[in-house]
C-alpha cells in the first residue's frame, strides 16, 4: 500500500530510510517510531515535517530522541544560517527561499534541521526551493552515505539556489544600468532600491555564522566521519564564496543609486540655466 501524508501524519511531508548502498525506501511515522527502537547499525532515517500542523511539534516531542535546543530553535524563529553542535546533534538552522522566488523580502523563510547518526528531522512553515531539490533528487533515487551526506546536499542545494538568484539579480542590474545610460530612471529607481534591500536582507540572513561553524569544524560530534565533515567544510566554503559575489553586487547597486541620484540632481540646475 502506498504511504500518504497529511495531517493524519501530524504534518510528515515525507520520510525515508537509508542505508549505504539503497536508495532511500519510503516510510511513514509508526514505521520510524518503531525503527528507531531497533539495534543501531549503518542505516538513517529522515523525516521532513510542515510547522503549520498543529500537532507535528508535539507529536516530535512526544515521539523523536531530539534535542531541546531543536524546539528552542523553532521557537526562536528566523536568524542568520548557522549550524551546531548540541549534545552530539547537529542542530541547522537553514534560510532559503520561497519555491517561487520573485526577489521579495517576504519570500525568504526557515528551514530547521538537527541531524544524527540515526535520524535526520527537518522542518519548515512553507514551501523552500533547497529543500524540495533534496526531496526530488530522493525520488530520483539519489543514495546518501550517512545523515551528514544528506545535510551537506541540502547545504549545497542552497548554494546553487543562491548562484541562480545571484545571476537573475546581475541580468536585473545590467538592465537597469542600460536604462541609466539612456536617461530612463524613474521607473527604474524604484526598483534597483527593492533589489537592494532583498539583497540586504539574503546576505544578512544566509551568510553562516562563522564562530558556531568553527567550533563545529574543530570539534564535531564523535559519530561524524572524516570525509562528511570534509564535505561539510567544503560547501560552507563554496557557500560563503557566493555571498561575497552577492556583497560585491551590493555595492555596484550602490554606485548606482548614487548615480542615478546625482543625475536627477543636476537636472533642475539644467534646467534653470537655460
Amino acid at each position: 500500500m502506498p504511504i500518504t501524508y497529511g495531517a493524519q501524519q501530524n504534518g510528515l511531508l515525507c520520510g525515508y530510510r537509508f542505508s549505504p548502498t539503497e536508495c532511500g525506501e519510503p516510510i511513514d511515522l509508526a514505521q520510524a517510531v518503531e525503527w528507531l527502537k531497533q539495534p543501531a547499525g549503518d542505516a538513517f532515517i529522515w523525516l521532513h515535517f510542515d510547522l503549520t500542523a498543529a500537532t507535528s511539534q508535539a507529536w516530535m516531542q512526544a515521539n523523536l530522541p531530539l534535542v531541546p535546543e531543536f524546539f528552542e530553535a523553532l521557537q526562536q524563529g528566523s536568524r542568520s544560517t548557522r549550524i551546531e553542535d548540541a549534545q552530539d546533534n547537529l542542530i541547522a538552522v537553514v534560510n532559503d527561499v520561497a519555491y517561487e522566488f520573485a526577489f521579495d523580502p517576504s519570500e525568504i523563510a526557515t528551514l530547521w534541521m538537527s541531524v544524527d547518526a540515526r535520524l535526520a528531522v527537518s522542518a519548515r512553515a512553507h514551501p523552500l526551493r533547497s529543500i524540495d531539490r533534496l526531496r526530488e533528487a530522493v525520488k530520483q533515487g539519489g543514495r546518501f552515505s550517512s545523515s551528514v551526506d544528506l545535510l551537506n546536499h541540502l547545504l549545497k542545494d542552497q548554494g546553487d539556489v543562491l548562484v541562480r538568484i545571484v545571476r537573475e539579480a546581475t541580468l536585473k542590474v545590467d538592465s537597469i544600468e542600460d536604462s541609466l545610460l539612456r536617461g530612463r530612471l524613474d521607473r527604474r529607481r524604484a526598483e534597483l532600491g527593492q533589489l537592494r534591500r532583498v539583497l540586504v536582507r539574503l546576505q544578512r540572513l544566509l551568510a553562516p555564522e562563522p564562530g558556531a561553524l568553527f567550533r563545529l569544524l574543530r570539534q564535531p560530534p564523535p559519530w561524524v566521519v572524516a570525509n562528511d565533515l570534509e564535505e561539510l567544510r567544503q560547501a560552507t566554503e563554496e557557500f560563503s564564496l557566493v555571498i561575497r559575489d552577492l556583497a560585491a553586487l551590493q555595492e555596484r547597486i550602490k554606485l548606482l543609486q548614487e548615480e542615478i541620484a546625482a543625475e536627477s540632481a543636476s537636472r533642475p540646475t539644467a534646467a534653470c540655466s537655460r
